[in-house]
């Protein structure tokens, strides 16, 4: 018996055999290892034997390019000084402070190994793709995610082929690569200087995302706007910018250069493939390319193509050239979202009249979204509910502005004083875009902040849509529905109902301290924002680090930020979120605080936002209902100001929840600790967050006998210039059996602890995959 769709299979099982490499989810990789038993066993029990043999090899062919793929690099390598390495720019771009940043492919002198570097230029001098330069500079390894909701530097670089990260201290220009990919960036610079041209700042940068997938000079008020709005895939290269290039083209070749329809076909995939190289390959544009070249290739072999095993067949290519696009955002949401389409073609009704047509488009709409809608959620934390109704608008007007958009670069190239007049048609689109945008998102919750959900609720929620879909009407498997639907249920609020576990996260903020308390059902309080010096505000540790983890739990309302002291390590984090997160009030130490002007500051975001403002000593406590309790053990009421010591009036906060008790003690000093022993101060605490980041002039010995944790949690940059945390400190929890956290050296720490007593601990820079637990549990043996 023929195989069906043999493509989908395949990248099914290919899936399989990468997560069963990199993937780090134990329960996912029980699931998957079911579906390949029960999978294979059909196959074999149907007689197809050989399918199943090939399956196999398939599924082991992803492990093992998922482990070379995901392969560390040389680690001998990292913080070695390069000195006059000759390389090729591959890429380049500028971040957002306006330095260049540039993919740069070189061949390391001693092992001859080609190596690729994420080079960050503060000199002086520009250059471009192709051109061979010498550079200088320290072998820095790339950053992994060191906060749940946070940006995942090594893993985007990775699938890039970059194996380092280089700030060069020299770099100069020695001469020009004659690759292929050359000519086409010279191409693109020209047209970005026609779209500068012709063109106002903001819709130059607009139109150069969707055509050139140059996304560096779009303004972030208009990267929200879009984002809000439900139509962001606007602001790239996707599989609609890449699928209308291609209608275009094979419509001029085919009406009006009067080709036959083989030879169009011809002449659009190599078209069609010279495009995808011109804007850089991203995974939507080569999975829009790939079902195009199927497509096509079966008009000019005279077989009929299937949608749903090209959509496969692209995601097999692309996830065997580098296996790590299996967690790229871009290819997840192009590829679910493309199948959502197909879905949707399948059960829209058939109706060729004016107002069919309205319905199949809404359909269409609406099962993108749908689909989609999850892996936005997962991650982007927030969701568009006008996305729906907005796509219907602006996707009809797309295609026109493609048009415009294509028809300017040609015609700048060739005769600029007509791009002018074309631009005139690209910018009345965009200007409609924003319009449309602004008032659909001043419409009250048109944009959703739902955090990140489970691996488990968006597989149950994909089930309950398929099946509501092919099965709902047609067979009215309800019992399965319902079933399905109450496990997604249990999956979205079993903590909340049954578990009721509070998660403590010591956020890795670099040089400072920042910790998120949360709570089974939704709720949050802050115990200082950190705080990065010379960083100016709106960039700073309570933007970057803070407030996007509040939004991975999907955090709408803060019940209190407790500020220890003025030290700015510890309050610019928390003067960025009273700006930005709606929080009840702001917790201050009973302290006479010098009058400094982040304080003033400060002051001013308080009352403009409406937050109240509170002041606590030793013996205040707060009851938090059922989520456990918080105490203030220091300062005592009447401490008096001591130079400019804020330390001295640090804040220490014991919460207990459960039969768990947690001990902040900020930046206390060994003063602050004698004074809370010789009051008689409970302090003791199963976890403590060492005070003054590990200082040897805080956590004395008899201090913390007297706490007597089983955990200490260290927040303290890597390398930092105070030399944090001190040798003493290290030696003093040595010698008490106290087990150390430290978030320089494994990013965020989370404890999740339990109502009935108990927690646990884990470091986010120390998950592994499961295959690499499974190994080292077999080498210990």
């Amino acid at each position: 018996m023929k195989l069906k769709r043999p493509a989908l299979w395949a990248v099914i099982f290919t899936i399989c055999g990468i997560y069963f490499r990199l993937g780090i989810s134990k329960g996912v990789c029980l699931a998957f290892f079911a579906f390949v038993v029960f999978t294979i066993s059909c196959f074999v029990k149907n007689g197809q034997l050989k399918s199943a043999v090939v399956f196999l090899v398939i599924m082991m062919l992803g492990f093992f390019l998922a482990g070379q793929g995901g392969r560390e690099p040389v680690t001998f390598l990292e913080g070695r000084v390069l000195s006059q390495s000759s390389g090729i720019i591959r890429e380049y771009g500028t971040t957002s402070s306006g330095n260049q940043k540039l993919l740069i492919r070189i061949q390391e002198p001693v092992s001859k190994k080609s190596i690729g570097l994420y080079a960050i230029y503060t000199g002086k001098g520009s250059f471009k793709v192709g051109d061979r330069v010498v550079l200088s500079g320290e072998l820095l390894p790339l950053e992994g995610n060191k906060v749940p909701g946070g940006y995942n530097e090594k893993l985007y670089l990775q699938t890039k082929g970059i194996d380092y990260k280089i700030y060069p201290d020299k770099m100069v220009k020695v001469g020009e690569s004659k690759g292929c990919l050359v000519p086409f960036q010279r191409l693109k610079e020209r047209v970005f200087n026609v779209f500068d041209t012709v063109l106002p700042q903001k819709e130059s940068g607009i139109v150069k995302a969707m055509v050139t997938g140059e996304r560096d000079d779009i303004h972030q008020e208009t990267w929200d706007l879009y984002r809000k709005s439900g139509i962001n895939h606007i602001l790239c290269v996707s599989g609609l910018h890449v699928s209308l290039f291609a209608l275009f083209l094979h419509i001029f070749i085919e009406k009006y250069l009067k080709q036959s329809r083989r030879m169009t076909a011809f002449i659009t995939i190599g078209c069609c493939i010279g495009f995808l190289i011109f804007t850089g390959f991203s995974p939507s544009s080569v999975r829009a390319v790939i079902m195009i070249v199927v497509s096509l290739l079966g008009v000019i072999l005279f077989r009929k193509s299937d949608w749903l095993n090209s959509l496969a067949l692209a995601a097999l290519v692309i996830l065997l050239f580098q296996p790590l696009y299996l967690w790229n955002a871009g290819f997840q949401l192009s590829f679910v979202t493309a199948f959502g389409i197909w879905v949707g073609l399948q059960v829209m009704p058939r109706d060729s009249s004016r107002l069919g047509k309205l319905k199949q488009s809404v359909i269409l709409s609406l099962y993108a979204s749908l689909f989609s809608y999850p892996l936005v959620a997962y991650h982007f934390f927030s969701i568009s509910l006008v996305g729906v109704f907005i796509n219907i608008i602006i996707l009809p007007l797309s295609g026109l502005l493609l048009f415009f958009s294509f028809f300017t670069a040609v015609a700048g190239v060739i005769f600029p004083p007509l791009a002018a007049i074309s631009a005139g048609g690209v910018y009345g689109i965009l200007k409609f875009f924003e319009m449309v945008c602004s008032v659909a998102v001043s419409i009250p919750n048109s944009y959703f902040l739902v955090g990140a959900p489970s691996i488990v609720s968006m597989v149950l929620f994909y089930m309950i849509l398929l099946m509501s879909s092919f099965y709902g009407k047609r067979f009215c498997h309800l019992k399965e529905i319902l079933c399905v639907t109450l496990i997604l249920g249990f999956s979205l609020l079993g903590n909340r109902l049954i578990f009721q576990k509070n998660t403590i996260a010591f956020l890795d903020v670099g040089q400072g301290d920042a910790t998120v308390i949360s709570t089974y059902d939704g709720r949050a309080i802050v115990i200082d924002g950190g705080g990065w010096f010379n960083q100016e505000m709106g960039k700073n540790t309570g933007v970057k680090v803070v407030q996007p983890y509040l939004e991975y739990l999907g955090i709408r309302e803060l019940d209190g930020i407790f500020l220890t002291h003025f030290d700015a390590d510890h309050m610019l984090g928390v003067i960025e979120l009273c700006q930005n997160v709606a929080t009840k009030g702001l917790y201050l130490s009973e302290y006479p605080y010098a009058d400094r002007e982040n304080w003033q500051v400060l002051k001013e975001i308080l009352e403009k936002e409406d937050i109240m403002l509170y002041t606590v000593k030793e013996g205040d406590t707060a009851a938090w209902g059922s989520n456990g309790n918080i105490q203030c053990l220091y300062p005592p009421r009447g401490v008096k100001f001591i130079g400019n010591d804020d330390n001295h009036g640090s804040l220490v906060l014991k919460y207990e929840y459960g039969s768990t008790k947690t001990l902040f003690t900020g930046d206390a000093t060994r003063e602050a600790e004698r004074i809370m022993l010789t009051k008689g101060a409970d302090v003791s605490a199963q976890i403590l967050k060492l005070g003054h980041h590990g200082s040897k002039n805080s956590s004395s010995g008899v201090f913390l006998e007297k706490v007597s944790p089983k955990e200490a949690i260290i927040s303290c940059g890597e390398d930092n210039i105070y030399g944090h945390p001190h040798k003493e400190t290290l030696e003093r929890l040595h010698v008490q059996g106290i087990s150390t956290y430290r978030t320089d050296k494994q990013g965020t720490v989370l404890t999740k602890i339990s109502p009935k007593g108990g927690y646990t601990m884990e470091a986010v820079l120390e998950r592994e995959s499961v295959y690499e637990r499974i190994k080292k549990t077999m080498e210990k043996r």
